[in-house]
């Protein structure tokens, strides 16, 4: 790691940090014709409380624009930044850019420093698995995405701990390839926070969005009460909002599964959910709806060959004669519930006629969005076809690895410009986003990309994410998809509040395995249980099993909207441990505490300390089973769980009595 000391600021302290009136001061890194140069920085301040800080190089050519905004009463600073070319002439050479480039204090230079993250999302157990690295003084690691989904490797979020009760938390919000290097050197801690792949030369005038950052303090508080405030702030500051300002809640739906289902067997699904009470708000019809006639395979979750018509966006006809997805749209909004469409815009098979018209012939499998003609042509489309059926949930999806055709794209158009079209088409895909909710203010997103590998800051700010691992898409041998459940519920909800279990891998009957998956927001698909509905009619038994469990998914989403604390430390792809958490709702002063004891763990009783629970209080407390009790908060906060079978859980649901 070089060019820490590019800027004389770079170094800043805690004390430092309360002394800075306008707030966090940011610094850039980057080489420019091949060598390190020194940037001339200016700062400006405005009415909203932002500063915008302004790096030039020598030349003069080449500025890079960071704006700083303070986050409410939290200790964190969030940062938007964009390079661009001033001169009427082609800039130099910019390599290695990081937007977030800074050095902090440690206590002494013997200092070690603990960096915790997660793995990213590749479709196995171990996703979203903790990662523990010690950096001892000389210590130095890099942490890269490449695949060009932000968070398919690692996931873009970390904290770099000095103690106990101390360190930092930065998260990046770019939805393609990042790198993130810490360094122990001389006593401090190097950050530096960027695009992976930069080399290029800007265009006159040409200009670049580049990575957001969101630096955090944690001061005098341990690891899980900072994940608890990390979660506070990206709930009430990071996530999506509904049209009149409020915050969108998680959703609970019920599937036909994909598309290929016919228009009678999509109803047939809604009508069994309406007529046996099943709690649901959202009906989810997700891939292989589209594309040019043809025979679809009705009974498996999308069809064999959905991924062929990506990018022909026309109804299939022989599916659905009448053109359209009305038929189920329609009665979807007559019974009071909200309809979730699947979509893919971003890819283009080869396959389709799109792929052979100008300019998608030339964008390698993409619909490139750095390319106004083609943006505006996807967003003509989707809309369309939202406003048609007045979708309520759209849900994005993106089952490609796209550096390959930025890569192509950007060599398309000549030498020296790596990171050019990846710039630009995320830029576009925002853009898309963002003018999608514009036009249909009612309108909520989705979040998926082969699962959770696109769950970034940006992202997570704009759309919640109810596949979290495409793991989940049919049963496994064991308990694997359960653990991985907890894991990701446990680990990924301080970073990413509103997220969904997928319930298609989970037997009947099998209610441990049920309450694994389900999160803040569940998806059920009676269509993936031995051909259910489509094939076959449900036995009262099982029917009754499904609304049992849809009626406990659905009551504790709401206890999601509150506070998360983490009860035990993050969870591995393993059998033998505890894994447990509790949501806590200030205003209601009530929660839900959940833990599950896994299948060849030993340990039949654990202690949690419940932290919102008021020790002189009494509590109204009702567990899985049904039973009520009154509790008194001593005992409540100090909770003393026993569970006497391995692979078992623990539920229960409390509400503070207020006693005059």
């Amino acid at each position: 790691m070089k060019r820490f000391s590019l800027f004389a600021a770079a170094l800043l302290t805690l004390a430092a940090f309360a002394a800075q009136s306008f707030g966090f001061q940011p610094t850039v890194s980057l080489r420019y014709g091949g060598q390190d140069v020194e940037l001339a920085a200016t700062s400006s301040g405005y009415a909203d409380g932002s500063t915008v800080w302004s790096f030039v190089t020598p030349d003069e050519k080449l500025f890079v624009s960071i704006r700083v905004e303070k986050q409410g009463d939290y200790p964190a600073w969030r940062m938007t930044s964009r390079v661009a070319n001033l001169s009427p002439t082609e800039s130099e050479l910019v390599t290695d850019l990081r937007v977030f480039a800074s050095e902090f204090a440690l206590p002494n230079a013997e200092s070690s420093v603990t960096i915790n993250s997660l793995l990213g999302s590749q479709c196995v157990p171990q996703d979203y698995e903790p990662i523990e690295t010690v950096l001892n003084p000389g210590d130095e690691k890099v942490f890269e995405v490449r695949s060009g989904r932000s968070s398919s490797e690692f996931s873009p979020y970390f904290e770099a701990n000095v103690d106990e009760r101390g360190g930092w938390f930065f998260a990046i919000g770019w939805t393609g390839n990042w790198r993130a290097a810490f360094k122990n050197a001389d006593g401090k801690l190097g950050v530096e926070l960027g695009v992976a792949r930069c080399g290029f030369k800007l265009r006159p005038g040409e200009s670049l969005l580049q990575p957001s950052v969101l630096f955090f303090e944690r001061n005098d508080m341990t690891r899980r009460e900072f994940k608890t405030l990390v979660h506070r702030y990206m709930r009430d500051c990071n996530s999506p909002r509904k049209a009149d300002g409020t915050i969108c809640e998680p959703i609970v739906a019920l599937t036909a599964g994909g598309g290929n289902k016919t228009p009678q067997m999509m109803l047939d699904v809604l009508n069994y959910g309406l007529k046996n009470e099943l709690p649901f708000d959202v009906y989810w019809v997700d891939a292989g709806w589209y594309g040019a006639p043809h025979e679809a395979e009705p009974y498996s979750n999308c069809g064999e060959h959905w991924y062929r018509y990506a990018g022909e966006w026309i109804v299939n006809t022989t599916t659905h004669p009448t053109g359209d997805l009305l038929p189920i749209a329609d009665a979807i909004h007559a019974a009071g519930k909200r309809f979730l469409l699947w979509f893919e815009p971003e890819r283009v098979n080869p396959e389709t006629p799109l792929a052979k018209q100008d300019p998608f012939d030339k964008q390698h499998g993409m619909c490139y969005y750095g390319n106004p003609k083609s943006l505006a042509y996807m967003e003509k489309t989707i809309f369309d076809i939202i406003e048609k059926h007045h979708v309520d949930v759209y849900r994005q999806d993106f089952n490609m690895e796209p550096t390959g055709a930025w890569a192509a794209i950007e060599n398309d158009e000549g030498p020296d410009r790596v990171g050019v079209a990846e710039a630009k088409h995320i830029e576009g895909m925002y853009q898309f986003l963002d003018d999608m909710r514009e036009k249909f203010p009612w309108l909520e997103q989705e979040n998926c990309a082969g699962g959770g590998r696109r769950v970034d800051l940006e992202m997570v700010k704009r759309a919640h994410s109810y596949c979290r691992s495409d793991y989940y898409i049919g049963q496994k041998e064991g308990d694997t998809c359960f653990n991985l459940g907890q894991d990701m519920t446990l680990n990924l909800t301080p970073y990413l509040p509103f997220q969904g279990g997928e319930t298609n891998c989970v037997p009947n009957f099998d209610d441990y395995g049920f309450m694994s998956v389900a999160s803040s927001g569940t998806v059920f698909t009676p269509t993936d249980l031995d051909g259910g509905i489509v094939r076959r009619e449900f036995s009262a038994e099982e029917t009754a099993w499904f609304k049992k469990m849809l009626g406990w998914a659905y009551r504790l989403k709401k206890y999601y909207m509150g506070d998360f604390y983490q009860l035990t430390d993050e969870t591995r792809a393993v059998d033998d441990c505890w894994c447990a958490w509790s949501c806590h709702r200030p205003d209601e002063d009530d929660g839900f505490v959940i833990a599950f004891r896994r299948a060849k763990c030993d340990e039949a009783t654990q202690t949690f300390e419940l932290p919102a629970i008021v020790r002189n209080a009494k509590y109204l407390v009702e567990f899985y089973d049904g039973t009520k009790k009154t509790m008194d908060g001593k005992d409540l906060a100090k909770l003393e769980v026993t569970l006497d079978s391995p692979r078992s859980f623990y539920l229960i649901i409390y509400k503070r009595l207020w006693l005059r």
